[in-house]
């Protein structure tokens, strides 16, 4: 049995499809998984030791990378694709590659549900998760539990130790892409305030891409942004004590790899992207959504205290 899933991007996004790698592995115990993804993260996929074979896309080549990918999928026979971005030109991927069985994932956009079949429609609306399953469920009839294997056999200890971390500390993975994600830098601060009042040893650590670094300005913070790959960041959430932030693939990283995770939720659809596997809370101002802010530090605090008794 070889199967194809394309679901080249985001970081979260792909974490919330690898239940679906699981599920086949469960459904055709003698199958070999190919995934599509941008070459940016295939880091990620590396970890995951139930994917055979990872195909990068070079999203940066423009056209002559879209191309490249169609043709290398183009020579090979597959009996199953699944198009798990449901996008226009994932779904493209999809059509003209050589399977018997080609579906894609509730919610198909930009008219793509033309070129792929769209399995049950009514389900776009329910997380993420569950939602990618539906297509497994939609192959094999059955449900699936979601379930992912990740393998982290990195070690981090000299990167925390030349940084200057110690065994005790607390993540903070505070940035996200798009609008209203983000609590403010203000409120981080104020919440440093408080761990560090009652967490004399405690250190902080923010973790980020390179474009974040010193974004949180304050000497009670050790800033690892833009310092690690995908796997270094792995393993230093496994030593966290509690991880804190948005609405974000690092945050989603964290739940899965079962580290106490405190989601601070925005603008984002709570219902559709908040995580399903793993240890973690939930912060939204449910007056409005959209004002973040709302969401008080001593509120994310008490939530710290929890997880770490």
């Amino acid at each position: 049995m070889k199967i194809l899933i394309i679901k080249p991007s985001s970081f979260g996004d792909i974490i919330q499809a690898l239940p679906c790698v699981n599920a086949l592995k469960q459904a055709y115990h003698i199958c070999d998984i190919s995934w599509v993804v941008f070459k940016n993260w295939e880091p990620m996929l590396k970890l995951c030791s139930d994917i055979d074979e990872i195909i990068t896309w070079d999203r940066h080549r423009g056209i002559i990378g879209f191309f490249s990918v169609l043709k290398f999928i183009r020579h090979k026979e597959y009996d199953v694709v699944i198009d798990l971005q449901g996008l226009l030109r994932s779904a493209f991927l999809a059509r003209f590659a050589k399977a018997k069985i080609k579906i894609g994932v509730s919610g198909m956009k930009d008219c793509s549900n033309i070129l792929i079949k769209e399995v049950y429609p009514e389900k776009v609306n329910i997380n993420a998760t569950l939602r990618n399953l539906e297509t497994i469920r939609f192959l094999t009839g059955k449900f699936f539990q979601p379930k992912v294997n990740i393998n982290i056999s990195i070690n981090v200890d000299s990167i925390l130790s030349n940084n200057g971390v110690s065994k005790n500390f607390i993540a903070f993975v505070p940035f996200a892409r798009g609008r209203g994600k983000n609590w403010s830098i203000d409120n981080y601060h104020k919440l440093i305030g408080l761990i560090k009042k009652k967490f004399i040893d405690m250190q902080i650590v923010v973790l980020g891409a390179k474009f974040d670094f010193g974004e949180i300005q304050s000497s009670e913070v050790i800033d690892l942004c833009g310092k690690t790959s995908i796997e270094e960041l792995s393993g230093i959430l496994l030593k966290s004590k509690v991880v804190v932030g948005a609405d974000t693939g690092p945050m989603h990283l964290s739940a899965i790899l079962n580290v106490p995770s405190i989601f601070i939720f925005g603008h984002s659809d709570i219902n559709e992207t908040a995580p399903y596997l793993g240890k973690f809370s939930l912060l939204i101002n449910k007056e409005d959504k959209d004002n973040i802010n709302a969401v008080k530090p001593e509120t994310v605090f008490l939530e710290i205290e929890k997880w770490i008794k």
